[in-house]
């Protein structure tokens, strides 16, 4: 019997060692093409296995017995591109969907009793009547260090707050009046409303209907109270700022012979101002440079014609997202009223107290957190103006249903025509600076702007559906089909290619 020297041994094992160092690669390449060969078998039988049984359209012309060379690759280009056209019309959908999804409606459904009245404001463009400033002045306790005189030039000062082209004067009276305000205790605000014509020098007798009410009487609708706008003090109907609880009333008359009829006066006492100016606004809102407005002379009876609009949206619209309806209601933000008008004042107010550190008096107070801008700060106002006015807030968004008021306006000259509508009318007004205005609802009913869905996700889905049966003849169970053997019969398929390759090999 031979024996194996020890060192022949450890050489045959080396050997054999790299022998399998060198076969295990070539063992995994062909362990993967094994695979990769098992996959393509199970994918042309589960495709030759879909065209015999499916009933698509077109489908069956790519049987193994119905086309063959050229018509098969012709049949096969048209089937191709049609799928292609089917998934370009399916992006345009889509986008249609996701990106232009509302569409406006416009009806003359809603009566104006379910509209609020306007707030009706009527404003100087004079904010500092110099009759008034001398009388307030006699009322304020004025050390002796300082001149009555100075007191009443530092009240010019307001008007930074409303004129754009305010120019300061060169005298620094603003210190004086500011320190003696504080000496009494009296705001920046009660003293604008102090020095400024004021109700009583506007509204003389007040009308609803063919009912004459007391003008400045304590009511919950009918009356006129100062108020504050864009343009300083001002007298205000069916709008009060201060009571955050008020509700706005709505009208059941309309035409020329109802709603709001006042006789007023243009100016106060020898003071007499340029013109009134009257502004049309929601109810809610702060007055803005955005309200509708006209201005009244004396010796003039104005008719103002109200046209109210409703802006509503459809359930299916408020379960968008903000941005996608580009609109806001209050359960979004958790508000008991959220109006588009409040926010931007909000975020003008926040603007001017970052820059200088103050609330102007005529904005309306949001808390006690910010102070009260007093007549020094009128500099860094003034300056900063245009700034202020231009404040962009892009989270403040529209309401989602919201009421908007155009205006149309014409007057006639009682001096030259002695003649008015108005059984009110009398001679003595042509012999004073009085006017006659009249404002009212145009119309009984109200338009609907309603924004809506151009299409739901049940309309996606039909119009899909119809975009894939014109191309391709699909329809849903042609789809449940085709996944059924894209993921289904694969798999069995490959199971069954993969049992058959140990046979094959013994074989």
């Amino acid at each position: 019997m031979l024996r194996v020297p020890p060192v022949a041994a450890n050489c045959d094992r080396d050997m054999m060692k790299d022998t399998d160092k060198w076969a295990a690669p070539g063992k995994r390449i062909l362990e993967k093409r094994r695979r990769l060969g098992t996959l393509r078998a199970a994918i042309d039988r589960t495709f030759w296995e879909y065209t015999e049984r499916t009933k698509v359209s077109g489908m069956w012309l790519l049987r193994r017995q119905r086309t063959h060379g050229l018509s098969r690759f012709i049949w096969s280009s048209v089937l191709l591109q049609l799928l292609l056209l089917s998934i370009y019309l399916t992006l345009l959908l889509w986008l249609k969907f996701y990106s232009y999804p509302i569409l406006n409606t416009i009806s003359n459904d809603l009566s104006i009793t379910d509209v609020a009245f306007p707030g009706v404001t009527i404003c100087s463009p004079k904010v500092v009547n110099s009759e008034r400033v001398e009388r307030y002045v006699k009322t304020l306790n004025i050390p002796p260090e300082y001149e009555m005189a100075d007191v009443a030039a530092g009240f010019e000062f307001l008007n930074a707050f409303t004129d754009q082209s305010f120019e300061p004067p060169a005298h620094e009276s603003y210190r004086v009046t500011d320190a003696v305000l504080r000496l009494n205790n009296v705001s920046v605000w009660e003293a604008a409303m102090a020095v400024s014509p004021g109700c009583s020098d506007y509204v003389k007798r007040c009308f609803w209907g063919h009912t004459e009410f007391q003008c400045n009487q304590s009511h919950e609708y009918l009356s006129f109270i100062p108020t504050t706008a864009y343009l300083g003090p001002c007298c205000s109907f069916n709008y009060n700022p201060r009571n955050s609880s008020y509700v706005p009333f709505s009208a059941n008359i309309f035409g020329m012979d109802g709603g709001l009829t006042f006789v007023g006066a243009e100016g106060s006492e020898r003071n007499l101002n340029t013109g009134l100016i009257v502004l049309v606004h929601h109810p809610m809102d702060y007055v803005t440079e955005s309200a509708s407005s006209v201005t009244i002379t004396a010796r003039s009876e104005s008719f103002l014609e109200v046209s109210p609009t409703v802006q509503s949206s459809s359930a299916e619209v408020l379960e968008l997202s903000e941005r996608k309806r580009d609109c806001l209601i209050s359960n979004d933000l958790r508000l008991r009223n959220y109006r588009q008008a409040a926010c931007l004042l909000s975020c003008q107010t926040e603007a001017i107290v970052a820059k200088c550190g103050c609330h102007p008096y005529l904005l309306p107070i949001v808390g006690n957190q910010f102070k009260e801008c007093n007549l020094n700060d009128t500099f860094c106002y003034s300056a900063n103006y245009d700034n202020f006015k231009s404040v962009r807030c892009d989270q403040c968004l529209p309401n989602c249903y919201d009421v908007t008021y155009s205006t149309l306006s014409y007057k006639t000259d009682l001096n030259q025509h002695q003649f008015s509508v108005s059984r009110y009318y009398s001679r003595e007004l042509i012999k004073r600076d009085s006017f006659v205005l009249r404002v009212y609802l145009a119309k009984q009913v109200v338009p609907v702007i309603r924004k809506v869905t151009v299409m739901s996700w049940i309309g996606l889905l039909s119009d899909l559906g119809g975009i894939f049966n014109l191309c391709l003849g699909l329809s849903m169970i042609s789809v449940v089909e085709f996944f059924y053997y894209c993921i289904y019969r694969l798999y069995v398929n490959y199971q069954l290619q993969k049992a058959q390759l140990p046979r094959k090999a013994w074989q």
